[in-house]
């Protein structure tokens, strides 16, 4: 039995003006789990759950 996913990622390119914060995101977060975004200051990590919650409009890539 393959597992499903509640959310996937293909080629995601996000970012603000023009500026690429996110650029060639691929994932797959498992449905019925616990996930976490790991990251520095300032690398991307709420332009990538924006963009996933489709506050923001991918420049380029999918959201499924």
């Amino acid at each position: 039995m393959t597992p499903q996913h509640a959310i996937r990622t293909e080629g995601l390119v996000a970012g603000y003006g023009g500026r690429r914060v996110v650029d060639g995101i691929d994932m797959e977060i498992p449905s019925g789990r616990i996930s976490v975004i790991v990251g520095a200051n300032a690398c991307g990590k709420s332009t990538l759950l924006k963009t996933i919650s489709r506050l923001l409009t991918p420049q380029e890539g999918a959201v499924v």
